[in-house]
């Protein structure tokens, strides 16, 4: 039986974090309503920029191993996005 995810290699990484992007995009605006009742209304914007910058950092090269690929999206978010998501997030991938 073949796996319907397909190998779990570089080009793989590249499109979960591509969709993941892609999902924190169209639903920028709700969680930056959700961050607004606790929060100072800026977490929606800064997932979608620093997920923005890590689809950036993957696509010059999805061939590498998916650890490194990691470690880069990982790295991205700490440095791109603001407050305790950056850490939070980009730690949880690195």
């Amino acid at each position: 039986m073949t796996d319907p995810l397909g190998e779990l290699d570089g080009p793989f990484v590249v499109r979960w974090i591509r969709e993941a992007a892609a999902a924190i995009h169209e639903h920028r605006d709700f969680l930056t309503q959700l961050d607004a009742a606790i929060g100072d209304a800026d977490h929606g914007l800064n997932m979608d920029r620093g997920f923005a910058a890590a689809v950036e950092a993957l696509e010059s090269d999805s061939n590498r191993p998916p650890g490194q690929l990691l470690e880069t999206a990982g790295s991205t978010l700490v440095l791109s996005v603001g407050g305790a998501a950056g850490p939070l997030y980009g730690s949880a991938l690195r």
